[in-house]
């Protein structure tokens, strides 16, 4: 049975396909990627990630008439990868302030 082939976002990666990713290219994607015009003629730069059913072809970029490294693109996903991890801890101490305060203005009442 072949598997299917879906291309997607480096962006649009859900969080056990960025595990994934970081367990396929864990020194980066230099000497990996693939690069090819898109419709509108914008070059996008890409590798590829495979799980039992699926192949992906994750776009790391498109820039009109703009080449980037790959040391470059590596430098970018690190950067996204981290700055996603900061937000999501920053989500997460938020949700724990809010609980907090939940429970210092509504105090459990004693019969």
């Amino acid at each position: 049975m072949d598997k299917t082939k879906v291309v997607i976002d480096y962006n649009k990666l859900t969080p056990d396909l960025l595990d994934l990713f970081d367990e396929t290219y864990p020194t980066g994607v230099t000497g990996k990627t693939i690069r090819y015009p898109n419709s509108l003629g914008q070059i996008v730069t890409a590798v590829r990630i495979e799980t039992e059913t699926t192949n992906y072809l994750v776009k790391l970029s498109a820039r009109v008439k703009e080449v980037l490294t790959e040391e470059d693109l590596d430098a970018l996903i690190r950067t996204a990868v981290k700055s996603k991890d900061i937000e999501e801890d920053d989500a997460e101490e938020q949700e724990s302030q809010d609980e907090d305060e939940t429970e210092k203005s509504n105090p459990d009442e004693e019969d």
